[in-house]
């Protein structure tokens, strides 16, 4: 038995780093089952945890939005502490899916005894739905260290190389990056992700190729050798987990002006608008100042791990005010 669970419908690297902070069991359910049968091994998996752990505190990542709502219904059973880590409130639906999403949602934050998000605007969004609210933004990840025979390491001599981080989601601006291609000789533009999402074919370019999806250890040994990385999103408020990694890494990185992305990762990424022209220019900026970026991000890691500390500090006094008394691992 376990005295605090972390249970997560989704494999993430924020629920490895947070589980271990809090010193909760980590138990991440991903299932790949068709829609409702994955819905409803996921609830009886859930259930089966907190029936044998038996926990005091129990953890959860919404989305989706199905694991924070049903755990807020065990927890009238079995008597534990709810703490839903909110990870977006931003899901794009319309008609009925949209109300059927407000209902389990609202449902599952209000229940909840505390709720976890990454940024202030996520917080104010909520912040109607329940008041305890707490703002960790992720922790910076632990990479695997290099290992021999990575089939994507190999690259054109004399290019620069940038890992453009996607998961080809409606927030990416991926066709004002293709519209580029032309403009890129002096770049190899490597794209991860499910590029079928978008494409029914492979586009025909010369510089941006297209991964997949690549396994954890090889995706962070490529992360590791590429010279820059690339991480954008239309979307306010979405602390992408491709900048947290890039940080990781020590990489120069590319980021969408957003509030929260500047908010929280300073100075030293290269900034840009979600157009081309500006794709473009953030792309030569890179390439001109790598070393002095590479610099900048190393000093802005040390600020963001004294920042996570000091997050976890406020979530463990949180904490206490409801009676769990825990010792943080941070």
């Amino acid at each position: 038995m376990a005295d605090r669970v972390w249970i997560s419908w989704n494999e993430q690297r924020r629920n490895i780093g947070l589980a271990a902070a809090v010193g909760a069991k980590l138990f991440m359910t991903e299932r790949d089952c068709p829609g409702w049968i994955r819905l409803v091994r996921e609830f009886y998996e859930s259930w089966k945890i907190v029936q044998r752990e038996k926990p005091a505190v129990c953890f959860t990542m919404n989305p989706s939005i199905f694991s924070s709502w049903w755990l807020s219904l065990l927890k009238g059973v079995y008597k534990f502490r709810l703490v839903t880590d909110l990870h977006t409130p931003n899901i794009r639906l319309s008609g009925f899916k949209k109300k059927m999403f407000e209902v389990f949602f609202h449902s599952g934050i209000k229940r909840s005894d505390i709720v976890i998000v990454t940024n202030e605007i996520f917080r104010n969004s909520i912040l109607s739905l329940n008041p305890n609210i707490v703002v960790i933004p992720d922790p910076l990840p632990e990479l695997s260290m290099p290992l021999n025979g990575n089939k994507h390491l190999a690259g054109t001599d004399g290019k620069i190389r940038i890992l453009l981080v996607s998961s080809f989601g409606e927030d990416e601006p991926i066709k004002e990056v293709l519209a580029i291609d032309d403009e890129l000789d002096q770049f190899d533009i490597m794209v991860t992700g499910n590029w079928r999402k978008k494409f029914a074919s492979l586009p025909d370019l010369r510089n941006i190729h297209f991964l997949g999806f690549i396994p954890g250890d090889e995706y962070d040994q490529l992360l590791l050798s590429v010279d820059g990385v690339m991480v954008l999103t239309k979307e306010e408020g979405c602390l992408c987990c491709g900048a947290y990694e890039a940080f990781a890494a020590g990489k120069p990185v590319i980021l969408s002006r957003t509030e929260a992305m500047q908010g929280y990762f300073g100075c030293a990424p290269i900034y840009t608008d979600n157009n081309s022209a500006s794709i473009l220019s953030a792309l030569k900026t890179l390439r001109a100042e790598e070393a002095k970026r590479s610099e900048m991000i190393e000093h802005e890691k040390r600020i963001l791990d004294e920042k996570f500390k000091m997050d976890m500090k406020n979530l463990e006094e949180t904490l206490v005010e409801f009676g769990i008394n825990m010792r943080m691992s941070f």
